[in-house]
Formats: C-alpha cells, structure tokens, sequence
C-alpha cells in the first residue's frame, strides 16, 4: 500500500505549455469499419515530461466546446477523446475520456485544446485531402508521424498503415522524423482596411515572437497593434496608427521572425498598396494545368499585367459545360492583393503542386476552397471580376502541346506573350523539361523571347565538385530566339567518350539553366580535366544547331 502511494505522488503534477500535449490521432470517418469500433475518435498524447492534471481543459471541435473530465495524463501516455456513448467499445484501448457532444465532419475541421485558464494548448485544422487518396472513403484514422514536431501540418500527417485502420491508445503506426529546419516565409500581403493588413505566412509562427519580439515596419505609419490568428497561426494581423492613402506606394519590412519551429526568417521586404479599380487586360490567365500527374492536382496561373495593385476579392474562376453553363468557383471571399507584375497560381492543394514541382524560385499560391473542374482533353477556362465581367478566357486543349511530346501528363500549357490575347492558340506552348514541365507562381519558361540570337554559356568554366559551396557545379545558361526549341546536351572527355548525357531530346524553354555535377553515367566522379559539353538543338520546323563549349574539372583530391 505504501508502494502505491509512493509511486502515485512520483510526478508533479502541473498543467499547461503551449504543444506539451498534441493531438496525435484523427479518426474523422470510421465507417467502412476495417477492425476497429464504428466510433469517431480523437487520441491525445503527454509529450512533456511531467504528469499534467486535465481538470478544467476544453477540447473544441468546430463550433463545439466541451469540457474534459478530472484526470491525469502521465508523461508518454495517451488518452482517447471520444463521444460517451463510445465509451465501452472504446476504452478496451486505453484511457478514454466520453463527452456529451462529439462528432467530427470528414472534409474539414478545426481541432483545439485548451487548458483550465483558456490558453491554447494545442490545435490542428485536418482536411480530408491529408488522407491518402485510396483511404479518403473512411476506416482509417489519420495520425501524427513525428511528435517531436507538433508545429507540422500536413506534412507531418499520414494515414495510418495499421491493419485494423487505426492506433487508438497506443504509439502510431508511422513514425518518421519530419524536423523542420527550413525558416517561414511570407505568401502575401492582404489589406483588410485602410489601417489594417494581413501578413500571410507559409506555416505556424511562434506566437510571442510575432507579436512582440520581430521588428515589423511600415513606411510612413506606426504599427500600434499586432494580432496572430489563433489557431492557425498563420495570418499575423498589424494595424496602423492612421490609413494608408489612395495611390502612394508602402514598403513593409519584416526582420527577425520566428516560425513555430524556432527557423528564423532574417528579413522580408514586400511593397504595398490599396487596391485600385482593374480595368480589361490588367489580369490575364497565364498558365494552366489541366492533366495533372498521378496524385496531383489542376492549377491556374495568374498574372498582373498592370502597375496597380489589384484585389481578387469576388473574382471568380469558371468553367463551360454544355457551351452555356457555367460553373463559378470563387476565387477569394477576402482581399488578395496582386501587387503589379506578379503572378498567382490557384489551386485546391499548393502543397501538392509545390511537391510536383519543385524550385527555388520565389512563387505565389492561393489556395481555393472549391475549383472548377477541367478535362483533361480541352475545355474553356474563364476568369470574371467580383461584378461578374468577363476580364479573359481561354479555350485549351490537349493538341496544342508541343508535337514532339508523346506524353503530355502533368505538363502544362503556359503563355508566352502576355499582351497577347489568349485566343490564339501560337500564344501557348507546353512548359520547359529543364523547369519540370510547369512554372506556378513564377515567370513561365516560354516566354517572348528577349535576344534575337541563341546562346549558350557555361559558369563556371572550371569548376571544383568537392562540396564545399563553392563552383560545385558547372551552370549552363541559356537563352533563345525561339520558343519550342529541343535540345540534347553531352559531356565527352577529351579521348572522344561519352561521359555524361545531361539532357537527349527535352524541350527547353526561352531562358534557363541545366546543371553538371561532375558525375558520369555511373555516379562517379570524373577524373580532373578537360571536358567537351556538345549541345544540338532544333524547333519544330527544324533550324537545327550546334555549340561546343570546353568545361575544367578541378577535382583537389585528383
């Protein structure tokens, strides 16, 4: 008996830090049951290291808070959330807490928890898009896959693998270090009113740092009150001490923010303005993808084609069925700036897009809660202003991809004058190989042309592959005439034999960049030496060409 309270007493108990207990497990759609109860269910997990008393918590899901009951979560244990009336077929798992109202929606829900003082503990928005795709129709609980990392979103949530469809009560099935090492950056900037903006970051932001220790400055104006959006910690709202004017420029400097994950982003500077009346032609439809690859999704690309800022609020984005119905998708309920010149890709899933195709270029997404459908043959793409009028559209189809593309899947069309109308089918062309078939939120690879002569230039011409950050790749730069020209690049030693072939047949866009590593066809690296980079060239009409460019390898182990 002594034994017993002893060990009873070992933990101080104590009660609230911001992530000390997560949500670890989603069972949102138990139904087609693989082997576990038909019972929706929620798991929370005690990642600190001490016993933390739960009396006075609330758990909200959606619109509905309830309170928990008196009990103790220990330090690595779980306990599972679910309705009362699930109690018995539930706690055969493990500690279970009933509520009097549960329920959890299978599309989209705000999940939150918060301690006996109304601090936020812990929150998470699920969608049902986090589910794998062959898994969406239920019976499998969605589960947190690094718990040292609770800042994670949809990354760090995978379907469970378990076969009886979920893990209630105990570890997960999937565990896999997802840190974030990489600093946040700004998506956008909204105006909500004249004295007010939002600043919408990539993911969660440490909500202290953002509202009291980054240094935010607006030209010409005081910040007098900073608001981060709980529970997505995303949107950090500023507020002016007097309105910004009608046509004068701002710059909003940002130094020294922190996302949730302690990655600290330097310094952003973005300008801004109001937004001004768009006239016919200011916003042009610039790009389109509507054959996505396996597991992807469409996306439409944007772009600002005035000097005025312009707000999508009550655009809409709409398709043609049947040649006269439409079908609207609004773009945004909220005002989305596009400052002049920019592009804004939209789309239902940027995380997917931006997994598709990557780069290191700086881009712009908009994430929309519903998006007309496109098939993928052709179809009419139609963009309208908040009063409905008619700003551009674009009938597409598959056949205007470039002729020598026998696959045209995941690749999308992209324009290339952009003060040309979108009705004439010369002013598209499939998206470059050497940008991975696509460019959302980003200058398209096929743009009109800037030089009236081809050229090709390697930088460095001697370069040293021994990874120590500096001239640790040959740079091939290049700019054409021309768009829809294909191109072929080897490397030959100086004996005459193929060492590398960086790219046979591949539709390269009207400026861009390939790469050499200083590897061969094997994955070694090549001796130190004189190298020959042979590059041939042709359109579709022929016109073809062929450069030779010397390359030094500089190997300081060789």
């Amino acid at each position: 008996m002594i034994f017993l309270i002893v060990v009873s007493f070992s933990y101080s108990v104590y009660s609230q830090e911001y992530n000390s207990v997560v949500i670890s497990e989603v069972m949102a759609d138990p139904t087609p049951v693989i082997d576990l109860p038909n019972a929706e269910y929620i798991e929370i997990y005690n990642r600190s290291p001490k016993a933390i008393s739960l009396k006075g918590w609330k758990m909200v899901t959606g619109s509905r808070s309830s309170v928990l009951a008196d009990t103790t979560l220990f330090p690595g244990a779980f306990a599972i959330i679910c309705n009362k009336n699930n109690l018995n077929f539930l706690s055969v798992f493990g500690l279970c807490i009933g509520l009097n109202s549960f329920s959890l929606t299978n599309e989209k829900m705000i999940l939150a928890l918060y301690n006996q003082h109304n601090q936020l503990v812990y929150s998470i928005t699920y969608l049902n898009k986090w589910w794998k795709a062959d898994k969406r129709n239920g019976g499998f609980s969605l589960e947190m896959a690094d718990i040292n990392n609770p800042c994670g979103e949809q990354d760090n949530w995978l379907t469970s693998i378990d076969k009886s469809g979920g893990t209630p009560g105990r570890k997960n099935s999937i565990e896999i270090s997802d840190k974030d090492v990489n600093p946040p950056f700004v998506e956008r900037v909204n105006i909500l009113k004249s004295d007010e903006m939002v600043v919408v970051f990539n993911k969660r932001m440490d909500s202290l740092n953002a509202v009291s220790g980054a240094v935010i400055e607006v030209s010409g104006r005081k910040i007098i009150r900073r608001q981060l959006e709980l529970t997505t910690f995303h949107n950090l709202k500023l507020t002016l001490d007097s309105p910004l004017l009608k046509g004068q420029e701002y710059q909003l400097n940002i130094r020294n923010i922190s996302g949730c994950s302690g990655n600290l982003l330097r310094e952003s500077n973005h300008k801004l303005a109001l937004p001004s009346q768009a006239d016919s032609g200011d916003v042009v439809i610039n790009e389109i993808l509507f054959n996505p690859r396996e597991g992807g999704v469409d996306f439409v690309e944007l772009y600002n084609r005035s000097k005025k800022y312009i707000s999508l609020k009550d655009w809409t984005l709409s398709n043609t069925k049947n040649d006269s119905q439409n079908i609207y998708s609004v773009i945004s309920s909220t005002d989305v700036i596009m400052p002049p010149y920019s592009y804004m890709a939209l789309t239902m899933d940027p995380a997917i897009i931006t997994e598709q195709y990557p780069t290191d270029k700086s881009r712009n997404f908009l994430e929309m809660n519903s998006f007309p459908s496109y098939p993928n043959t052709e179809g009419n793409v139609i963009l309208r202003n908040a009063g409905l009028k008619l700003f551009d559209a674009f009938a597409y189809s598959e056949t205007m991809h470039y002729e020598l593309i026998l696959n045209v899947k995941g690749i999308s069309l992209e324009k290339i004058d952009v003060d040309k109308s979108s009705a004439h089918t010369s002013n598209w062309q499939s998206a470059a190989a050497t940008v991975g078939y696509a460019t959302p939120g980003y200058s398209n690879s096929q743009v009109k042309p800037e030089v009236t002569d081809d050229e090709f230039v390697v930088e460095p011409e001697a370069f040293t592959p021994d990874n120590d950050g500096r001239d640790d790749e040959a740079v091939i730069r290049y700019k054409q005439s021309f768009t829809g020209r294909v191109a072929t690049l080897r490397v030959y030693d100086i004996s005459g034999r193929l060492i590398k072939n960086l790219m046979s047949n591949q539709l390269i866009g009207t400026s861009g960049d390939i790469h050499w590593n200083g590897k061969d066809e094997q994955g070694e690296f090549v001796k130190t030496g004189y190298y020959l980079l042979l590059i041939d060239t042709f359109g579709i009409t022929g016109n073809a060409r062929q450069y030779k460019k010397r390359i030094i390898v500089a190997r300081k182990d060789r």
